[in-house]
């Protein structure tokens, strides 16, 4: 089985490290794996002067900075088209509102002059999006913009970002995103990162009070990590199939949206802290980043020489991002090999089963992410040369038949 949604990133060792870890209660709900976290979040990406605030999910971290801003009823959160509900749903739940700016085509990130256009005096908080951890291209002047607006800036990186890029001090807030189809999975975690000494304030005292979750919510994401090598690992024989199968219908799998998040409901069930068992899971994959992120860089370059209409990326990816007008041909075709390619975002607003109106999104407010939408397909990047091999065969095979 290949899969860029499902599991991407789990292995054989993480499975073990579950395995040991549902023998030790203790190490479920509370421990000191969260300050480890923080500490080598620290030593990797951003310095030892940002401070750093844990969550159960990126959605419920964001939730709480903006709720800590105190902002006015109705102020205006800028965001881009071709996102998901993670991002929009915390703004509706706290009565501000979304304005939606479009993208470029080349970088899936906000158009600078839409961003323009569309900011008013009401603006208070811009959400920089880096979509498939690919820094946007006028990330500076989107910076220098709100800089000149007095707009909050949040950089949304939780899809990854280039590792060298927040080394110093920044303006921004960071928002990362630890869920299981993310860069780093521990099933469910969620960051802020902030260098501005009242955010850090305000948001210490709020860290300090957020419940903790269930220990049976804590069973079922250490769960998720042995049952999910199990089923890739046994997916194309057949056992894998079943087992995932059963293991839904008997809910041992914590669903990544919830059925309430896809009718536009913000899930204050996840309003919680992080787990110390998803921070142990973190920093087992943190281990392992600087191989995975050769690996991506090695898989990347690989569908760049062999794809036709590639722009060249040199970040190492979540998902590589192929535009096509036979995305959705591709990606049936591909499962019937037991290859599940994405289709990060079907939707301006993701998922596609999202009623757009719920989340105050009018057709034709971003027509490029609007377009975008219907024909980007994503490829996996953590896989092997031969897994790359099959999936590009697969992908030149539909196109040879068709037109890109």
């Amino acid at each position: 089985m290949i899969s860029t949604d499902f599991a991407p990133n789990e292995t054989k060792q993480d499975a073990l490290l579950a395995l040991k870890i549902l023998t030790q209660p203790w190490r479920w709900g509370k421990g000191r794996a969260n300050a480890r976290l923080k500490r080598k979040l620290k030593r990797l990406f951003f310095g030892s002067r940002a401070s750093l605030f844990l969550f159960l999910s990126g959605r419920s971290a964001l939730y709480y900075y903006l709720k800590s801003l105190n902002l006015p009823n109705e102020a205006e959160i800028l965001i881009q088209g071709f996102t998901c509900e993670a991002v929009v749903l915390p703004i509706i739940a706290l009565k501000y509102k979304p304005i939606y700016v479009d993208i470029n085509e080349e970088d899936f990130s906000m158009n600078l002059a839409d961003l323009k256009k569309k900011t008013t005096e009401k603006s208070a908080v811009l959400v920089l999006q880096h979509t498939f951890g690919i820094t946007p291209t006028h990330r500076k002047e989107i910076l220098s913009f709100a800089k000149e607006r007095n707009i909050i800036v949040i950089e949304d990186v939780a899809h990854g970002f280039n590792p060298s890029l927040f080394k110093k001090r920044t303006s921004s807030t960071l928002l990362l995103s630890f869920g299981r189809s993310k860069v780093f999975s521990g099933v469910f975690g969620g960051v802020i990162v902030t260098h501005k000494a009242q955010e850090t304030k305000v948001l210490k005292s709020i860290e300090t009070t957020v419940p903790a979750p269930y220990p049976t919510f804590c069973i079922k994401i250490i769960l998720y990590k042995i049952f999910a090598h199990v089923i890739k690992s046994t997916y194309d024989i057949g056992f894998g199939k079943v087992l995932h199968r059963i293991s839904q219908q008997l809910s041992l799998l914590i669903p990544e949206i919830t059925k309430g998040e896809k009718r536009g409901q913000y899930n204050y069930g996840l309003s919680k802290s992080m787990p110390n068992c998803s921070a142990l899971f973190i920093l087992e994959q943190l281990k392992r980043s600087q191989d995975l992120m050769k690996r991506k860089i090695h898989i990347m370059a690989q569908y760049q020489t062999e794809l036709p209409h590639t722009y060249l990326r040199t970040d190492a990816l979540i998902r590589y991002p192929f535009v096509t007008e036979k995305r959705d041909r591709i990606i049936y075709q591909a499962k019937k090999n037991n290859v599940y390619l994405g289709s990060w975002y079907d939707q301006v607003v993701g998922p596609k089963s999202l009623e757009l109106k719920k989340v105050h999104y009018i057709h034709g407010t971003c027509p490029v992410a609007e377009m975008m939408a219907t024909k980007t397909l994503n490829l996996p990047t953590n896989i092997s040369k031969e897994e790359a091999r099959k999936v590009i065969d697969l992908v030149l095979g539909e196109l040879e038949t068709t037109n890109v």
